[in-house]
């Protein structure tokens, strides 16, 4: 399942389900593996989801300096249990790569909040997220 939420879409990009997500990315291109999202956690340092964050669209206070050019933006994601979009403005979560995958029903995903932190979590692959595409 593809986000159709074109008004979310229009400002923060489309939300993928895993599967789909697994094939977005153009040729030459892939998803980040779980262990280069912790690279770039690593490099950007202390309070790496504020340096990743865009300088506007975030909730009170979360706002980031977008040090590197990442430009994070809060696309919320979208929920098979609700059956609808969260947290956009707030929040954002991105897949992690195929290599990541933690077993048949389930896939780890980064997640900045309105918190200076980049978390790591597991997620049925039905909800939808986000994704940043690394060049190979």
């Amino acid at each position: 399942m593809v986000d159709i939420n074109t008004s979310t879409c229009d400002t923060y990009g489309r939300l993928y389900n895993w599967a789909i997500a697994m094939d977005a990315c153009p040729l030459d291109w892939h998803i980040p593996s779980n262990a280069e999202w912790t690279t770039l956690i690593y490099f950007a340092g202390a309070n790496a989801g504020t340096k990743l964050k865009s300088t506007s669209g975030w909730g009170i206070n979360g706002n980031g300096t977008d040090d590197y050019g990442f430009s994070a933006l809060p696309g919320g994601y979208g929920s098979p249990i609700v059956g609808g979009y969260l947290g956009e403005g707030n929040g954002g979560r991105w897949w992690s790569a195929n290599t990541t995958e933690s077993n048949a029903e389930y896939a780890h995903y980064r997640d900045i909040a309105n918190t200076s932190g980049v978390n790591s979590y597991n997620i049925p692959k039905l909800y939808m997220h986000s994704v940043r595409c690394v060049h190979d």
